[in-house]
């Protein structure tokens, strides 16, 4: 061990001092009656101080969240790109926060910053999932940069949340599209002979397939198993693998039907070469003309969630097409109604 980091002992009369300098901790000096006590202390403050519970927090005073962020952006993006998501969240973090040291980001600050939020509209999970972000940052500095940040300011703030009742659960949707919805979408874009993005067979793709958007605009043609009507989704969604979660599924309905009469085109390696924002901004534009409301692209996903149960599937074969890796997400999705209890009397 470092001698500058090491205990001294000096006697003192009848008593015993015991003395720790550290680097980046206050200097601490205590009498003892013997040596054995005064070496007994030593050993824990040193202990403690590995812990980082007394690092002089002067070390981090000129150092901002800012720029804790952008560490943390570079240090994790040469794993794996960031989410959009997670990226978007940072961005807002530093917006807000950016500006400050490290030791003013206290409780009472991150208190006003969730006061702010909600003022601006923002609803209880999407604050949560702020401070869950920001709590990834902190965590890396305390513990890999070991930086002595205040964890507990991020408590705090969760604590004010649950005190004022601003729920961090997300409501859960259950719009499912009529059919007579569905057609009529379908027969709007139809019409539309300038209208080159695909969105009927998008539409009729996403309920047979219960796919997110993000999934059926990714798809490629090298993916496609023509032999076993399968398609592989790269990537998909995954609550701890980001990238490299691929999952070859079934193309049921009319999805292989639909992929087929797509055109392939030279240079383009995916089979609906749209962008999400394109067909995000199309569909509601569509509902809007035919006073459709509450209806949105995704909720196609819940209908074809929903069809595959009606149609008999098990859920072990619903989440080998929905890729749910938690069996009770896919609960919400079969609609069970407690009048549907009551058995029909026996026939004669």
């Amino acid at each position: 061990m470092d001698k500058k980091q090491m205990a001294t002992f000096q006697k003192i009369g009848k008593r015993w001092r015991a003395r720790i300098r550290r680097k980046g901790f206050p200097a601490q000096s205590e009498m003892f009656d013997t040596k054995a006590q005064a070496q007994d202390w030593a050993s824990r403050q040193e202990a403690d101080m590995r812990a980082l519970k007394f690092q002089d927090v002067r070390i981090i005073a000129d150092k901002t969240l800012g720029s804790a962020i952008d560490r943390y952006v570079e240090e994790q993006t040469q794993v794996k790109p960031l989410g959009k998501n997670k990226k978007a969240v940072l961005a807002t973090l530093k917006r807000y926060l950016g500006k400050l040291t490290m030791p003013e980001l206290t409780g009472d600050v991150l208190i006003d910053y969730v006061k702010e939020r909600k003022g601006a509209g923002a609803g209880g999970v999407t604050i949560a999932i702020d401070l869950t972000y920001l709590s990834s940052v902190l965590k890396a500095a305390r513990n890999i940069w070991r930086w002595p940040v205040n964890l507990d300011a991020i408590a705090q703030a969760r604590a004010y949340m649950d005190h004022i009742g601003l729920s961090t659960r997300s409501k859960e949707r259950t719009r499912r599209p009529t059919k007579i919805e569905l057609g009529n979408i379908s027969t709007w874009f139809a019409v539309k002979v300038r209208q080159k993005v695909p969105m009927s067979d998008l539409i009729a793709f996403a309920v047979d397939t219960a796919m997110r958007l993000s999934e059926i605009i990714n798809l490629k043609w090298a993916d496609l198993n023509e032999q076993d009507r399968t398609i592989i989704i790269r990537n998909r969604k995954h609550p701890r693998a980001k990238i490299g979660n691929d999952q070859e599924v079934p193309l049921l309905g009319d999805a292989f039907a639909i992929i087929k009469r797509q055109p392939k085109m030279d240079k383009e390696e995916r089979i609906f070469p749209v962008t999400e924002g394109t067909v995000s901004s199309l569909f509601p534009r569509a509902c809007k003309s035919l006073g459709i409301e509450d209806l949105k692209f995704h909720d196609l996903r819940h209908e074809g969630v929903s069809r595959l149960f009606e149609q008999g599937y098990s859920i072990e074969q619903v989440a080998l097409v929905s890729g749910h890796r938690d069996w009770k997400m896919l609960a919400r999705y079969t609609q069970i109604r407690a009048k549907d209890l009551h058995r029909r009397p026996p026939l004669g």
